[in-house]
């Protein structure tokens, strides 16, 4: 067996690979275990700096194991930046890391990584493993193999990783999920991999200011138009409040820079086609129904597949409320979602159902 750890020269990468070759109970699991750590790279990329590629490569020497990069540049541009580009255009707010995780880290990187591997070695496919330092944990039920959260329920990040594909989980080797962070942290400093812990970003890495200059810098002269081409906002109830500054330029939920009097007033609903933003107060920008798409599920339920009601929780946004919600497939093939309260759910990002700890799957917010 061989295992390729994703290597991004922070404290929860760099635990995971020495869990793998030291925990007694992953060493039980994983018996005969080769490792060798990976980095996927684009110069571009904010963490992709050589500082973090020394960091990183400096653990697997510390820990003796091989260490490789991997171009993922053209890939990362046309699967993740390219999207969200195209999200904002048509008037949705998309989320990068989900889409990053679905098509590049265990996609793409996954890829290149176990055919480097398996072209290097006498291994076969099955004899292949993928390692993160995502806070998230698997379970086998009822023949079924599902994410499940993190025992430290502030880092889980089960709701970044609903979109893994199926076949590519069965290879996947989360170590942290058992942790809390500060144990992770404490295992770093015991080992003596930094002096000093990165700083965690929870910034887009790709936007190195805000999303407008970066869509100023991406988009078409066509679609520049758009981005400024004045607007018109409206209250909930039709009436004309004033101009925006076009719709690119506002997000659902957005409080400030709206130039309107008698607020607070928050961004509703964006319309592209009629350059249209629609605020309400906060007490009305919750839904209790929408419509999801672009599915992934770990095992569609028998309820859905027969086109009846499954009862279960969902998560609207990362780090997020769970809803008690009711989930049905549609005959133009999207999924209702009915919520037992209103949440703010904003198209572009992402559903993610769970039945307790377990992720079911989930989909892209639209409204049908």
């Amino acid at each position: 067996m061989i295992t390729a750890v994703a290597m991004s020269g922070g404290v929860d990468s760099s635990a995971a690979a020495w869990l793998l070759q030291n925990d007694v109970a992953l060493k039980k699991l994983y018996p005969d275990n080769k490792l060798i750590g990976v980095t996927h790279w684009w110069d571009e990329l904010r963490l992709s700096s050589p500082d973090l590629q020394n960091r990183a490569e400096s653990v697997c020497q510390r820990i003796g194991i091989p260490y490789h990069i991997f171009d993922v540049g053209s890939l990362f541009k046309t699967c993740v930046m390219d999207d969200f580009a195209s999200c904002y255009v048509a008037g949705s707010t998309p989320n990068p890391c989900v889409r990053c995780n679905e098509k590049i880290r265990f996609n793409a990187f996954y890829s290149l990584c176990m055919d480097f591997i398996l072209e290097k070695s006498s291994e076969n496919a099955e004899d292949f493993h993928f390692c993160t330092g995502h806070y998230v944990r698997t379970e086998q039920r009822n023949g079924s193999l599902f994410l499940k959260k993190a025992v430290d329920s502030s880092k889980d990040q089960s709701y970044m990783l609903y979109r893994i594909p199926k076949e590519v989980l069965s290879h996947c080797i989360f170590p942290l999920g058992e942790y809390t962070k500060d144990r992770i942290k404490d295992i770093a400093s015991e080992q003596g991999f930094f002096g000093k812990a990165i700083e965690e970003s929870q910034d887009i890495c790709f936007i190195n200011d805000d999303y407008i200059s970066f869509l100023r810098r991406h988009l078409s002269e066509k679609e520049l138009v758009a981005l400024d081409k004045p607007g018109e906002i409206f209250d909930m109830e039709g009436n004309y409040l004033g101009p925006s500054r076009g719709f690119l330029q506002y997000t659902i939920g957005q409080r400030k820079g709206l130039g309107l009097g008698n607020g607070p007033w928050y961004v509703a609903s964006v319309d592209a086609d009629q350059n249209r933003v629609t605020v309400g107060r906060k007490s009305q920008l919750g839904v209790q129904y929408f419509c999801i798409k672009d599915t992934n599920w770990f095992v569609v339920p028998p309820e859905v597949e027969s086109g009846k009601t499954l009862e279960c929780k969902v998560q609207v946004r990362y780090n997020s409320t769970e809803y008690p919600c009711r989930l049905k497939q549609t005959a133009n093939g999207l999924f209702s979602v009915e919520l037992s309260q209103s949440a703010i759910a904003t198209p572009g990002q992402s559903a993610v159902f769970y039945d307790g700890d377990l992720v079911i799957g989930g989909g892209i917010i639209c409204y049908g």
